[in-house]
């Protein structure tokens, strides 16, 4: 397959950083260890409903608004509180 490309690694790095910085707050919130398998992977599914939801918006022709979106996508993963 050859190797990645040098762009591909960057956005694995950026994404790897943003949950970082999310997972502390997400850990003290629910009151769990930092280094649990269940805070990174909240931290992943967050900021990747996120990013579906704010691209879903960008490919609209009359975009809807974009709050709302992100409200609805948290809302498939019962992530209502945040």
């Amino acid at each position: 397959m050859g190797s990645v490309p040098a762009i591909w690694m960057r956005w694995l790095a950026v994404g790897r950083e943003r949950e970082d910085q999310l997972v502390p707050t997400l850990a003290a919130r629910e009151g769990v260890p930092e280094d649990s398998m269940e805070v990174r992977l909240s931290a992943c599914a967050l900021l990747d409903t996120i990013g579906v939801a704010m691209e879903h918006w960008a490919w609209q022709d009359e975009a809807e608004d974009g709050a709302e979106l992100t409200r609805r996508a948290l809302h498939c993963l019962r992530i209502n509180a945040l």
